[in-house]
């Protein structure tokens, strides 16, 4: 079985050829790559998932401050907002675990960088949110309360996850994932393309419509700007999350009612390619640009260092 691919159309390929789900070919590919036994390594993923639970309850039982100040609990705040534009619970779930999971990660939690730390709530949040409205029944009408979820996980939870991990690994190979390189299109956005694709595919979409959703939703991050405030991963990293989150909905949304990207996957990652290069440095996470040198940012950055 061939075990290195680049792109979508390499991964296909490969998948069709050995009459294998991708998430079985994902497990199997872990085991080449690092020598370990399958059996270990599912035990692995349940336990990362299980960081991603504990994140997402412990951000929404109590408000995350973070001693910066620039993180002040939004995901309970969202969670127990009475007043919504927007009423479904699906989305509006989603957002607030987005929130809640990146809150803990900005006030030094344990989370799981799914692919980066500053985008940790966005691929979590969307897949826990699906599974807490359509399956796990034990879960309360309020958008705060969730209950602990143990392994062994359901396998398709576990697989929207090896899913979401098979895209950020092509983004890696052809793109980045790293903000300094790339700027946030690499964190964020790449986290949004995981993110759809795994929501697509607990939708029961074929591979190439799972892809095509992770197209839809990164074509609308390219060039998105890596510029934290006190060079801090809290502003506007945080809140992007729930928006970048709400992005792969959409994607999904549309995948849904047979909509699909006219530029494919690969291209897309491409173009995301030759956009971080040209890119300026200054608003590639080094806080020399951006949101961060505006006068309330340098504010923040010179309060700090006092």
């Amino acid at each position: 079985m061939q075990f290195r691919f680049h792109t979508f159309a390499e991964l296909e390929t490969i998948v069709q050829a050995e009459k294998i789900t991708a998430p079985a070919y994902g497990i199997k590919r872990e085991a080449f790559m690092s020598g370990v036994p399958e059996a270990r390594i599912l035990t692995e993923i349940d336990r990362r998932i299980s960081v991603t639970r504990k994140a997402l309850i412990k951000g929404l039982e109590n408000p995350q401050h973070s001693r910066s100040g620039l993180t002040k609990g939004s995901a309970v705040a969202f969670a127990t907002s009475t007043r919504r534009l927007i009423r479904d619970d699906l989305f509006t779930r989603s957002l607030a675990y987005a929130l809640a999971i990146n809150e803990v990660n900005a006030c030094g939690g344990k989370v799981v960088s799914f692919p980066t730390a500053g985008s940790s709530g966005i691929v979590p949040g969307v897949i826990w949110a699906w599974w807490d409205t359509r399956e796990n029944h034990a879960v309360g009408g309020a958008i705060g309360t969730v209950h602990p979820c143990n392994p062994p996980y359901d396998s398709r939870l576990r697989d929207a996850f090896l899913v979401a991990s098979l895209t950020g690994v092509i983004i890696a190979q052809g793109a980045t994932l790293a903000g300094s390189e790339g700027a946030c299109q690499a964190e964020c956005g790449a986290a949004g393309a995981m993110a759809a694709c795994a929501l697509a595919y607990l939708e029961e979409q074929p591979l190439k419509a799972c892809f095509s959703a992770a197209a839809l939703s990164l074509k609308n991050s390219l060039g998105l700007a890596c510029d934290p405030v006190a060079g801090l991963v809290e502003v506007p990293c945080v809140k992007r999350n729930a928006f970048v989150t709400a992005n792969a909905l959409t994607a999904v949304d549309l995948t849904l009612s047979s909509i699909e990207s006219i530029i494919p996957f690969d291209e897309v990652v491409w173009a995301m390619k030759q956009i971080g290069d040209n890119l300026p440095g200054s608003i590639k996470e080094n806080s020399t640009g951006g949101l961060a040198i505006t006068p309330t940012g340098l504010a923040f950055k010179q309060a700090l260092e006092r």
